[in-house]
């Protein structure tokens, strides 16, 4: 599901297609042209949005998990979800899935990273958050109508970097990144924050951003706020279902050591917490040792730490991959030890804001 290697590589086949939902009203802006220098000239428009607080309040100097929220599936149970932006769509085991049509189409996913593969049905549920807080202080469910894969088996396929690791569990995953590839199940209309009601009914920006108190879906100027690094990002073009087209993954790159700066294309994927540096001329495997001097570049910004020297934006392991697809860094999760993440689906805008 991605055109790049990355962790959350989400390799769909199914059969049939699943339409989500997914109107209002988009602006494209060119391919190459700046992110507004102004939030309040872009948001004031929105007064609409939700928070929702993160489940057992991490610690963002030292995150030893992945982003979690409470959701439910189809009025099924309330399980924490993770947050993951390095793959789009939702999953569940089916068995938290309430009245599942007898006709639903069969379909599977991968996870690249662990070689987690997963078996079941796309059925178009209801994905709610209970505990939401309307921007107007009352408590109000956000839901969002999506394809959800309802996963009836799972194995692990041996591959991956962190194929080790993989259990077969069927996680519970929110699948909320963008660029993840030209397939219909990889289109904005399978991520369920972009998907939610207000959002399909033109008062609620398409976007969400991530910050140290919780998640916020939809953008205004009362939770954009202070002085973010946007970076505009390129239309991926037509997409293949639904009439919101996607972005392709930001600008930037990476150097180990005393070696050269390799610029390509960055993503921040917080459904892991060590980092995946590709790039050709340098070793398609293994581990970067520890002690090694890393810097990440997310278009103007960057970072800089040493392997194993446990500061909040270090990767608990850098895994080297082959260059399939030209220079490209996976961050993982720990990228955000001193970032804010904002991510605009109706501009084509990744913010960052540093903390």
């Amino acid at each position: 599901m991605l055109t790049m290697r990355a962790r959350f590589l989400a390799t769909v086949v199914a059969t049939g297609l699943v339409a989500g939902c997914g109107s209002g009203a988009t602006t494209t802006p060119p391919a190459g042209s700046q992110a507004p220098a102004s939030a309040s000239a872009t948001y004031d428009a929105y007064q609409d949005s939700y928070t929702v607080p993160w489940v057992g309040s991490p610690d963002f100097t030292n995150l030893r998990a992945t982003l979690k929220v409470e959701a439910s599936v189809n009025g099924g149970p309330t399980s924490p979800f993770t947050v993951d932006t390095g793959s789009v769509g939702v999953v569940v085991p089916a068995a938290e899935v309430p009245n599942i049509p007898a006709d639903s189409p069969p379909g599977s996913l991968t996870y690249s990273s662990s070689g987690l593969e997963l078996t079941g049905v796309w059925v178009t549920a209801s994905v709610a958050f209970p505990q939401a807080v309307h921007a107007t202080g009352t408590g109000a469910t956000a839901q969002a109508a999506v394809p959800v894969l309802a996963v009836t088996s799972s194995r692990c396929r041996g591959d991956g970097v962190n194929s080790g690791r993989c259990t077969g569990a069927i996680p519970h995953m929110l699948g909320v990144g963008f660029g993840r590839g030209t397939t219909a199940r990889a289109a904005p209309t399978h991520n369920p924050f972009l998907n939610l009601a207000a959002m399909n009914a033109g008062t609620m920006r398409r976007g969400y951003l991530i910050g140290r108190d919780g998640l916020s879906l939809g953008l205004t100027t009362a939770n954009v706020t202070g002085a973010w690094d946007m970076q505009q990002l390129t239309s991926a073009g037509a997409p293949v279902e639904g009439p919101h087209n996607d972005w392709l993954t930001p600008t930037g790159g990476f150097q180990s050591g005393s070696g050269p700066m390799h610029s390509g294309k960055v993503l921040i994927d917080t459904g892991l917490l060590d980092m995946i540096v590709e790039a050709d001329g340098l070793p398609s495997g293994g581990t970067v040792p520890a002690g090694t001097a890393m810097t990440v570049t997310v278009g103007d910004l960057r970072y800089s730490f040493a392997v194993g020297d446990g500061g909040p934006q270090t990767p608990t392991d850098v895994h080297r991959a082959p260059a399939r697809n030209g220079t490209f860094v996976n961050t993982g999760l720990r990228a955000l030890g001193h970032y804010d993440l904002l991510y605009d689906a109706d501009g084509g805008i990744l913010g960052l804001r540093p903390e």
